[in-house]
């Protein structure tokens, strides 16, 4: 082929090539244009900032949380979207957001921060307060004994309504309010005070209790603790004599630490003196111990085990006893919007004495497995409702004390 024939698909190939190298330049000039994550984030942050002076809090957590997910290490987005939430009407939630960054280890730079951040949302919100509602169904809302039989040295005698469970459903509706006032960053005082009423349609059932609290409360990156005082009261209204109103004053605490990123250990401590106001020989002093480990998997599941020591000294010998409990747990989301639990937990306790009319002391053993279930679709005024049902058997060598019951929990709580 002659060189004349091959220019013109020689000068083709050339115009071909400039074009594709003008495309290039224009593709690189368009992408120099294009805004850069630093900018994006602060373009962000100016809407949030706008939204908030607009009283636009809930936009402006929109703006914040995409600056905070674009950039999740800078505190500036961080604590603007925990101002933002506050100022829905949810301190509760704001401060809950600002306590898991200060648990995360990729944000331990910014601990400062966070502890600045909680104290000015005490300060600014001094007050919180929450409500619940539950309907609790059970088979066995007299916690009647299983037997029927009782025998001792005396004879043999019936147990009254032995075996005969009566299965009923009983509501709770709580209310709970606590004042906060900060020390220092990560040290505050707090005072609490909750109501609570139980109604069955069983009237000798139905009864108020009430709680008050006075805690000092410490926090940072590595370690939760609180320690303070508690008076309870509880108050059967339509029981006249041999009632179990009884009056609990002492001393509570609890300590919690990250052992690794995805491990964590929390221990609890209670020491009271219980006074029952009809029962006499019930009263006396009771502390407990408990020990716990949290293992959270990297599929987003829960693992939790843990135990406690139990001793109560009543006035009646032969009430006083030693116990321990072991239980185990593992929560996982089941769909996208569905998570549930299933629970183990085993008691034992080791009474001081013989029980009356028998010649030996009291020893039980009781076991419980339990599942619950929560759909975060499910929302009521922002709280998401809750089913829980466990299965009880304990058994005695005392008859009066076998039971087993199938006791649920519909709950609902609101965080004000």
């Amino acid at each position: 082929m002659s060189k004349r024939s091959r220019r013109p698909g020689h000068w083709f190939r050339q115009i071909m090539g400039i074009a594709w190298c003008v495309l290039c330049i224009d593709g690189a000039a368009f992408a120099d244009t294009s805004p850069s994550t630093t900018q994006v984030y602060h373009a962000l942050m100016r809407l949030g900032q706008t939204a908030l002076a607009k009283e636009d809090p809930s936009k402006a957590t929109l703006y914040f949380s995409k600056a905070y997910h674009l950039v999740p290490t800078d505190p500036s987005a961080q604590l603007a979207m925990a101002e933002a939430i506050a100022q829905q009407g949810q301190a509760r939630k704001a401060e809950t957001f600002l306590r898991q960054l200060l648990k995360d280890p990729a944000q331990r730079a910014n601990t400062d921060f966070y502890l600045k951040g909680l104290t000015k949302l005490q300060k600014r919100y001094p007050f919180v307060t929450s409500a619940s509602f539950a309907a609790l169904p059970s088979t066995n809302i007299k916690n009647t004994s299983s037997a029927t039989i009782f025998d001792t040295l005396l004879g043999r005698f019936e147990i009254d309504d032995g075996g005969e469970e009566i299965s009923g459903i009983g509501i709770e509706i709580g209310a709970w309010g606590t004042y906060r006032y900060p020390l220092a960053d990560g040290l505050s005082f707090e005072l609490g005070a909750g109501l609570n009423r139980i109604w069955y349609e069983e009237s000798e059932l139905r009864y108020w209790r009430g709680r008050v609290t006075v805690d000092v409360s410490r926090l940072d990156a590595h370690q939760e603790l609180r320690g303070g005082l508690h008076a309870d009261r509880s108050y059967y209204t339509e029981v006249e004599d041999d009632s179990s109103d009884r009056i609990a004053m002492g001393l509570h605490g609890s300590w919690s630490r990250p052992i690794t990123n995805d491990l964590r250990l929390n221990v609890s401590g209670l020491a009271e003196y219980r006074d029952y106001l009809d029962k006499d020989s019930l009263s006396g002093p009771y502390a407990s111990f408990g020990l716990g480990l949290v293992k959270r998997l990297s599929s987003g599941a829960t693992v939790f085990m843990g135990g406690s020591v139990e001793r109560s000294r009543t006035t009646l010998d032969y009430h006083r006893y030693w116990g321990g409990t072991l239980r185990a747990g593992y929560e996982t989301d089941l769909t996208d919007t569905l998570r549930g639990s299933v629970s183990l937990s085993g008691t034992f306790r080791q009474y001081d004495t013989e029980f009356s009319a028998v010649d030996y002391a009291r020893r039980d053993e009781a076991f419980r497995i339990g599942i619950s279930l929560s759909d975060r679709r499910i929302k009521i005024m922002g709280g998401t409702p809750k089913l829980s049902c466990s299965y009880r058997f304990q058994s005695s060598n005392i008859s009066l004390y076998e039971t087993r019951s199938t006791d649920c929990r519909i709950g609902w709580s609101y965080s004000f």
